[in-house]
C-alpha cells in the first residue's frame, strides 16, 4: 500500500472565471495518453506487458477555488479539488486537496484534506513532477494527502518561508485505523491506532535558486515502537540554458508505525516481515533544457533498502514536451528500472502508487490541457 506523506503547497488563489460575490474560479487539467509497459528483471515476474489509454503525464482533475475579502487585509479562502479519470468516465468520487482557511499579513492558515509536503517537494524538484512513467516518486512510499490536517504558511522573509502542519489521523476518520496493526495490542477505542502527524518545511527561494528542507514524523496512538519519520532535502538552480535539480530523502518506520512490519499490508507493500522496520534512502538528480517551444528532460535516481538485502533499484527517465499554447502541450516519456536480485519495482505513472504497476520499461505519449 503506497500511502501519502504530509503537509502542503497552498497555491495562491487567483481571480479567473468569477461568479458573483467571492471570486470563485473553476480550474482543472485533462490528460490523455497511450502508455506501454513491459519487461522484467530482479524479482519482477515476466509476462507483464500492458497497453493503456489513460492520464499518463499529469493528474486529470477539476476544482473550485475562491477568496473573499473580509477587510483590514484579511481574506477567507477555499479550494475543493476532485480527481477524474477521463478514460473510464469516473469523476468527482476521489478528492484531491480540500481546505478552507484565512490569509493575511500573518500568513495563511488552512484546515482540511491537505497536500503532502514531502510529496510536493518530490514534484517540485523532479523534471517530470509526480505523475509520469519517468518520475521516481511512485517508488518512494508517499503520503500524497493528509486527512484531518491543519497547516500554517508564513509570509516570505528575505526569501524564506516556513510551513508547519499537523494531523490528528492522516489516513481517514479518527478512530478508524487501529485494525491495520497486527498484532492489534491497543483496544479499538477512542483514538487508538490513529496516525498523528507533525511536520515542518523550510523553503528558500531567491531568483534561480530554490531549496527545501523538510522534516516529518507520525506516531501511532496507543502503541510503542510506533514512530515514522522522514527527512528530505531538495534544491534546484536555473541557469537559463538548463535547470538542474536534485533530492535526497531518508524515510524510516518503527515496527508499529504505519509503514512498519507489524501492519496488515507491510508484507505485500514493502516485503517486510513481522517486527521488521522500514528503512530506505531515496535520491535523484534531474535536468530540464528549454528549446523554444520544446523542452527536454532527464532524471536518474535510486531507492536503497536498508532493511532487505539485494532489494535496491535505480531508474532512468527521459522525456520531451512541446507547447502548442500556454495551456496545451504534447508529451513523450520513457523510463527503465534496474532492480537488484530481490527488487520488485515496476513502472507506475502515479506518484502516490495508485493505479496499476507493470514491467520495468515504460513509454507514454499524449496530450494535456489545463484550464
Amino acid at each position: 500500500m503506497q500511502k501519502k506523506l504530509i503537509a502542503l503547497a497552498v497555491a495562491a488563489v487567483t481571480s479567473g472565471a468569477a461568479f458573483a460575490q467571492s471570486n470563485v474560479t473553476i480550474y482543472g487539467n485533462i490528460d490523455m495518453g497511450v502508455m506501454f509497459r513491459q519487461g522484467s528483471n530482479g524479482a519482477v515476474a515476466s509476462g507483464q506487458s500492458q497497453y493503456d489509454l489513460q492520464s499518463a503525464a499529469s493528474q486529470s482533475h477539476i476544482g473550485f477555488k475562491g477568496v473573499e475579502d473580509l477587510g483590514n487585509g484579511l481574506k477567507a479562502l477555499f479550494d475543493l479539488q476532485y480527481r477524474i479519470s477521463p478514460d473510464t468516465s469516473t469523476g468527482l468520487a476521489t478528492a484531491g486537496h480540500q481546505y478552507v482557511g484565512l490569509t493575511g499579513g500573518f500568513g495563511t492558515v488552512v484546515a482540511g484534506y491537505l497536500d503532502g509536503l514531502r510529496f510536493g517537494i518530490y514534484g517540485k524538484y523532479s523534471p517530470f513532477g509526480n505523475y509520469s512513467v519517468a518520475s521516481l516518486t511512485s517508488m518512494t512510499t508517499q503520503y500524497d494527502r493528509a486527512a484531518n490536517a491543519l497547516a500554517y504558511i508564513s509570509p516570505s522573509f528575505s526569501g524564506f518561508t516556513v510551513i508547519l502542519a499537523t494531523a490528528t489521523n492522516t489516513q481517514g476518520a479518527e478512530g478508524s485505523l487501529n485494525a491495520v496493526h497486527s498484532p492489534m495490542t491497543a483496544t479499538s477505542t477512542g483514538n487508538n491506532g490513529d496516525d498523528r502527524l507533525l511536520s515542518a518545511n523550510l523553503i528558500y527561494a531567491n531568483g534561480p535558486l530554490s531549496i527545501d528542507l523538510d522534516y516529518e514524523t507520525t506516531r501511532a496512538v496507543g502503541y510503542d515502537r510506533d514512530r515514522l519519520y522522514v527527512a528530505t532535502a531538495g534544491a534546484s538552480y536555473d541557469f537559463g540554458v538548463v535547470k538542474v535539480s536534485g533530492l535526497y530523502d531518508v524515510i524510516k518506520g518503527d515496527v508499529n508505525s504505519f509503514i512498519g512490519g507489524n501492519t496488515t499490508f507491510a508484507a505485500a507493500a514493502f516485503g517486510l516481515a513481522a517486527n521488521q522496520r522500514y528503512d530506505r534512502r531515496n535520491w535523484f538528480v534531474g535536468a530540464t533544457v528549454p528549446l523554444g517551444k520544446f523542452s527536454v528532460m532527464g532524471l536518474f535516481g535510486q531507492v536503497k533498502d536498508k532493511t532487505l538485502s539485494d532489494a535496491d533499484a535505480w531508474k532512468v527517465g527521459v522525456g520531451a514536451r512541446y507547447a502548442l499554447s500556454k495551456r496545451t502541450e504534447l508529451y513523450a516519456d520513457f523510463a527503465h528500472i534496474k532492480n537488484d536480485t530481490n527488487g520488485k519495482y515496476t513502472i507506475n505513472p502515479m506518484g502516490n502508487g495508485s493505479g496499476t504497476s507493470a514491467g520495468i520499461n515504460g513509454l507514454a505519449m499524449g496530450i494535456k490541457h489545463s484550464f
